[in-house]
């Protein structure tokens, strides 16, 4: 358990007491750390020498041969555990201040080193293992050159587990720690080179502790302290370097490095070995779908060296993991456009890989929105579509419900037939990002009525003005009739109107359907003034009275019957046109008998006269 703070020492343990043995050489390697992962630095050391060696490690139960200690000294472990599972020396609450232990002379001329285990027992713990606490009950290493006359500081045990080059005076800082536990209170070994005034054939070292609370108070101890003066060596090691401490490695797999130690004057030498454990870096490597649409997943999938045991420190910037935990594969959507990172650490065996990074490409998906002008309307039904949707797309496949479709952004389309058209739309954006949204029975169309009119007669005499209007229209909710006069009707379907005037009229049939759908038809009809009846024709081709006119006859139902002053019928037509001559009727008076209108229900009597000159 040694921890060394200039050179760790390693040395061959001789008898129970102090002694002194010839040059030999001794050496032992270690490095830190043992475990590493591949490339990672390792330190090697190496401790040993090829000197004298002086060695006491209490386990006879004396301070040493010639070894000077206060009086009351413990050689019986009262405050386990051990620094090596032997004795050890204790300053317990027997030995009064000041507490020393006292070498004889050595010779140390030369690049000596001393070390030593020190334990301080722990604060507040029952004597005789009760702890240092205050700053200057600390225990100092010191050395002499004179026999003991002056001493002067090698180093300083302080209470607080820190190591000074000069003694705190006694009294000087009463200062208490806080916190009981510190490095001093296990035990530990502690090296420090003989300093250069030091270096002489008779020198002597002391442990002293000059002031404590109590004698029941402040307890420390010693054990398995080590003088070395080595000679002239010389250490290698078997990947090239020289030295106790060679440069810093960094070995890639399992390695051994070997060290020797040599004496080069006795020709003595030694060697160790000290091997590392390699562990593998794992690589984080990884593939990515890229890129993809907001409302797609994109696949991780790692395909680096970690093995199953391995940890996996995923990043996925604002992706939501749909599936995959481990080294994956992952199933991953982000709902936003952009570009999103993706970063993985692996541990395997307490090696971490470096980070690596990645990125997905992520395109917004469409969200489809569209409206139109009028969802329903009568046949035939024009439609203003409007796209709505976000971001912009480049490509439209309108499915407009009545097996029509069109490919504009916003397309006009009229429905011919009445029905309830479910509309959808493929919106794609310049990216590939694609969405449908179907509209379900979107636009109704509602059967339009068709209007038809019909009058009887269409021509007749302000004698007889009533005409009988009919209509045989379909899908007819409301009718609206305009008879041209300025009076109007509601009445459905058929209905007679009366006219107070002679004239021609635009007779207009309205209808309306339930949902509003409308038609209208018209027929125009004529009222003719009473007919007007010319006594007398000079038919001698002048074209002036050449025949017999009735006016405003001609365009009625008429009959035409000529006598003459006898009574015997001379001439007789229906529905006479204004074009009898008197044929070869001979000049004179005639009887006329005239009957007109839709059922030949008026009768006029009179004469003509043919005079022909």
């Amino acid at each position: 358990m040694k921890k060394n703070i200039i050179l760790s020492i390693v040395g061959l343990l001789f008898s129970l007491s102090f002694s002194q043995v010839s040059a030999q050489c001794t050496v032992t390697a270690d490095a830190y750390p043992l475990t590493v992962c591949s490339g990672d630095p390792v330190s090697l050391t190496a401790a040993g020498s090829c000197g004298y060696l002086m060695y006491n490690d209490f386990n006879n139960g004396t301070a040493g041969a010639g070894w000077v200690a206060t009086t009351g000294v413990d050689f019986s472990n009262p405050c386990n555990p051990t620094s090596d599972g032997t004795i050890y020396m204790w300053m317990g609450s027997s030995v009064p201040i000041p507490r020393t232990l006292t070498t004889i002379d050595f010779n140390v001329d030369g690049a000596c080193e001393i070390s030593f285990d020190l334990k301080y027992a722990t604060q507040s713990q029952s004597s005789p293992c009760e702890g240092i606490d205050e700053m200057d009950e600390g225990i100092t290493l010191q050395y002499s050159t004179n026999s003991g006359g002056t001493w002067v500081d090698i180093a300083y045990f302080r209470a607080d587990g820190v190591i000074l080059a000069t003694a705190i005076a006694p009294g000087s800082n009463n200062t208490s720690i806080t916190n009981y536990n510190t490095p001093f209170t296990v035990w530990d070994n502690y090296s420090f080179p003989v300093p250069p005034a030091a270096q002489t054939p008779s020198t002597r070292f002391r442990w002293i502790q000059q002031a404590y609370s109590s004698q029941s108070n402040d307890h420390w101890g010693l054990d398995n302290i080590e003088i070395v003066c080595p000679s002239n060596v010389q250490v290698d090691w078997a990947h090239g370097a020289t030295g106790f401490n060679p440069p810093t490695v960094y070995p890639v797999s399992d390695t051994t490095y070997i060290v020797t130690i040599l004496d080069t004057v006795s020709g003595q030498w030694a060697i160790d070995s000290v091997s590392i454990d390699v562990k593998p870096i794992p690589t984080s490597d990884f593939t990515v779908e890229s890129p993809i649409c907001s409302d797609e997943l994109s696949t991780i999938e790692y395909t680096g060296t970690g093995s199953t045991a391995s940890s996996f420190n995923w990043l996925f910037s604002g992706g939501t993991i749909a599936s995959g935990s481990g080294a994956g594969p992952y199933e991953l959507s982000w709902p936003v456009g952009g570009l999103m990172y993706v970063s993985l650490e692996v541990t395997d065996s307490g090696c971490t890989s470096p980070v690596t990074y990645d990125s997905v490409l992520v395109y917004t998906a469409p969200q489809i929105s569209f409206t139109v002008d009028d969802q329903d309307g009568c046949e035939p039904h024009n439609v203003q579509f409007t796209d709505n949707s976000f971001p912009a797309g480049s490509i439209w496949d309108w499915d407009l419900g009545d097996g029509n479709s069109s490919t504009d952004q916003n397309p006009t389309h009229t429905y011919t037939a009445d029905g309830s058209y479910s509309v959808s739309l493929i919106l794609t954006t310049a990216e590939g990002c694609d969405d449908t949204l179907t509209m379900p029975n979107y636009i109704t169309v509602y059967p339009s009525p068709v209007a038809y009119i019909s009058a009887d007669p269409i021509s007749t005499t302000i004698v007889s003005p009533e005409i009988t209007f009919s209509s045989t229209s379909t899908g007819v909710d409301t009718w609206y009739w305009t008879f041209g006069d300025g009076t109007n009707s509601s009445s459905p379907p058929d209905i007679t109107h009366e006219y107070l005037t002679d004239g021609t009229f635009s007779v207009w049939l309205f209808i309306e359907s339930v949902n509003g759908c409308r038609d209208s038809a018209y027929v125009n009809v004529e009222i003719l003034a009473e007919p007007y009846f010319f006594n007398i024709i000079t038919p001698n081709s002048d074209g002036r009275n050449d025949t017999y006119v009735v006016q405003n006859g001609e365009r009625l139902t008429n009959e035409l019957t000529v006598f003459n002053r006898w009574g015997k019928k001379v001439f007789e037509a229906t529905n006479y046109q204004n074009d009898w001559d008197g044929g070869d009727l001979a000049d004179g008076t005639y009887y006329i008998i005239y009957l007109y209108g839709n059922e030949l229900e008026n009768e006029y009597h009179g004469t003509l006269t043919i005079l022909r000159q």
